[in-house]
Formats: C-alpha cells, sequence, structure tokens
C-alpha cells in the first residue's frame, strides 16, 4: 500500500486513518505520490496536512487520527519497556510520548538521584536514520554544561533499547505556563525567561551547535525558578554534514521558524535560533502565536513573506524595548537580526533595569511587525519619536 519510504512507525497516519474510514487505498496512494512529488521539489508535509490540501480530509478528521495513532502508539511503548526497572533505573512515571520514543521519570539506583529517562522505541531500533538522530542529540547534549540547559548524564543500550539520561527537571514547560492562563503572560516574567535561554543559546552557538527547534514546548521551567533549554532531537553542529543538513531538508516546528528554515537553505547558522526565540517571545508577551493559518504550509508562507500584528496591539502594557528586541529577533533577514544570543540577554537585563536596549537597533532595520493600530495620540508619538531616535523601520522592507 505505502512506498518503503514511508514505513517508519508501525501506525502510521496513513494506516490508521484507514482503518478508521476516513481516506480510501486510491485517495491515500494519491496522497503518498504528492507527497514524494513534494518532497522531490524541495518541500515537506506530513500525510495528513497533504490529505488536507488535496480536500482529502478536513482539520477535524485528521486531529481525530491523530489522537487514535498516539493512543495506539502509547499501548506499543507501555510494552517496551518493563513495567518497574530498565537496567538501574527505576522507572516513576511517565513524562511523556513523542515520535521518537518516551520519557520517564526515574530513580538513578546507584547514583541516588531523579533523573530524566530517554528511551528510543523499539520498533525503530532497526531505523538507521533514527538511530543516527538519537545518537546525535545525545552526543551534542552530552557537550553542553549550562544552567540554562538540560544536562545529559549518560546515554547507551540496555537490552537492544538506546537510552539517554537527563536531568530532571521538577516543574512544567512554558507552553503550559502561557496556556495555564492568563494567556499574556508578564512582561518581566517573560524576559527573564528568554534572558536565560538567550545565555544557554548562546553557549551551544559557542560550541558550534544548533537548537533549531527553539519553541516553548522546549523551554522547562523548574519550580525552583530555574529555566532550561531542552530536547537538542533536531540539533546540528556547525560541522555536520549528515541528511539532517541537506538542503530542501525543512527542520524546525512552523509556528516558530525562522524564514530561511523555510526555504530550507543550505546555509542555516545560529540566527534561525534567534529568530525562533521571537519568536516564542511575541507568543509569550501577547498569548498568541505569530501566525496562525489552516495549515501548516500557509503558517510558513506567512514567516516569509508577512508583517506581524504588532504586540502592543494585542497587550497595550508592553514596553517599546520589548517590541523592540521581538522586532529585531523576528527580522526576515538574518543579517537584521541580533547577531548574537548574548546581546539579546544584555539587552534584556537593560530593560529590567530599567534602561534602553543597546543592541536592538539598526540604521536599515526592516522589521517585521507592523506599526500599531491601536495608540492613542500619545502612543503615536512615542512611536515616532522611537522609530527616529533609534532607527527602527516600523513598515516591513523586506519581500
Amino acid at each position: 500500500m505505502a512506498s518503503s519510504d514511508t514505513q517508519v512507525l508501525t501506525h502510521r497516519f496513513g494506516d490508521v486513518a484507514q482503518s478508521l474510514e476516513l481516506v480510501t487505498d486510491v485517495q491515500l496512494e494519491n496522497a503518498l505520490e504528492k507527497q514524494r512529488s513534494l518532497r522531490r521539489s524541495g518541500g515537506k508535509l506530513r500525510i495528513g496536512e497533504v490529505l488536507i490540501m488535496m480536500s482529502v480530509l478536513d482539520n477535524e478528521q485528521v486531529k481525530r487520527a491523530l489522537s487514535e495513532q498516539r493512543k495506539r502508539r502509547q499501548a506499543d511503548s507501555d510494552k517496551a519497556l518493563p513495567l518497574e526497572y530498565f537496567g538501574e533505573y527505576k522507572l516513576l512515571d511517565k513524562l511523556g510520548e513523542g515520535g521518537m520514543g518516551s520519557v520517564y521519570k526515574a530513580q538513578e539506583t546507584l547514583a541516588n538521584r531523579v533523573v530524566a529517562l530517554k528511551v528510543l522505541r523499539k520498533n525503530l531500533a532497526g531505523n538507521q536514520g533514527f538511530v543516527e538522530r538519537f545518537d546525535r542529540e545525545a552526543k551534542l547534549a552530552g557537550s553542553l554544561n549550562h544552567p540554562n540547559i538540560v544536562a545529559c548524564h549518560n546515554a547507551g543500550t540496555i537490552r537492544g533499547v538506546q537510552y539517554m539520561v537527563m536531568e530532571f527537571v521538577d516543574g512544567e514547560t512554558l507552553n503550559a505556563r502561557i496556556y495555564r492562563g492568563p494567556g499574556k503572560m508578564p512582561e518581566k516574567e517573560t524576559l527573564r525567561i528568554i534572558r536565560d535561554i538567550a545565555l544557554g543559546l548562546s553557549h551551544a552557538h559557542q560550541k558550534g551547535i544548533i537548537h533549531r527547534d527553539i519553541k516553548p514546548d522546549n523551554i522547562l521551567l523548574g519550580s525552583d525558578g530555574s529555566v532550561k533549554l531542552s530536547d537538542f532531537g533536531t540539533a546540528k553542529s556547525f560541522l555536520d554534514q549528515d541528511n539532517l543538513s541537506r538542503t530542501g531538508v525543512i527542520i524546525g516546528t512552523p509556528h516558530y521558524i525562522s524564514p530561511e528554515q523555510v526555504r530550507a537553505d543550505k546555509e542555516v547558522d545560529h540566527r534561525a535560533d534567534l529568530y525562533a526565540l521571537g519568536a516564542t517571545m511575541y507568543h509569550a508577551l501577547t498569548g498568541q502565536v505569530p501566525f496562525d493559518a489552516p495549515s501548516a504550509l500557509d503558517i510558513m508562507h506567512s514567516h516569509l513573506h508577512d508583517e506581524l500584528e504588532n504586540p502592543r496591539d494585542l497587550n497595550p502594557q508592553l514596553s517599546f524595548g520589548a517590541v523592540q528586541i521581538v522586532s529585531k529577533l523576528m527580522a526576515k533577514t538574518p543579517g537584521e537580526r541580533y547577531q548574537d544570543a548574548e546581546d539579546v540577554a544584555e539587552d534584556i537585563d537593560r530593560i529590567l533595569n530599567g534602561q534602553d536596549p543597546l543592541h536592538s537597533t539598526l540604521a536599515q532595520n526592516k522589521s517585521s511587525i507592523r506599526p500599531p493600530q491601536k495608540t492613542n495620540k500619545a502612543g503615536c508619538m512615542g512611536i515616532l519619536v522611537l522609530a527616529l531616535v533609534a532607527g527602527i523601520g516600523i513598515v516591513a522592507m523586506w519581500a
């Protein structure tokens, strides 16, 4: 039914959709052929997105199939590990489930500490691509040592199952914090979180590592006030020459992806992380993702071509300094963004201390953010003065 290049997971989306009688054999074959054609021309869409694009399924039907797919994978994953022990690790709780495997809260008996145990699905053990990606994540994460990056303690294989032992962070993701309410996070809280992640990114970038998937789900907020960047599964070293670095492969999450990642440029560098950091900051400050649309393709098109709604229209309490930082982080062209994550952290510290940002202005800055539409006369005057003094281009000039 499906070609070998789609036979990656036991419960493929197409198989699940068929079992729910949402698609026919012919419709699925046509969609798979369309997906392969798109990949040959440089695009990369999931099969569910292709089926929506072809008007075979709607969003609700895709969500239904994805929900069923997760249930079936969960059932398989629950059988993958013993109920209580995995080598020297006592399993305490399942923390999450992803496309590559599961993450457990575990007690490391020899070191007598609680850790996060990440394991690759047993049915992926024979898939070289997934094995290499898992190994890469362990090696890259293990090479980093920074208080704002989740530490990787150990990695290996037990009974044919690859695993990674990570620092356990007792808390929640930034995504959970955003949706816990009231939607818009306080500016100071957001700035502190973004500053800490910028410091972690600065360390990774200095080590030659690009994360490539900065988003609220990959930022962990500890109950002790710690802020840590996690999940280096799509990260790469500047020296990588592997399949994840090839031209034509889109890597990233649509709501936070940089324009150069959408284009699948060959030379994507650390400034893509800074764009995604800006998109994450925008989401936290406004309660809305920068761009939203019915399909991933439309969202990515917006990152390439559309102006952002001004954050102050969504959250009038925001300072001009915070808007300046978001504006520069999310410039369409990498050369117009911050060039160093450490500069982002410095500007945020300045705002927190009641000073103006130092690095967030360029004479030719091509901002992707529209002028605010809901300001009063005083607000408009403030924007005019800011633009004249700081040299900010209020209207997007990139095309």
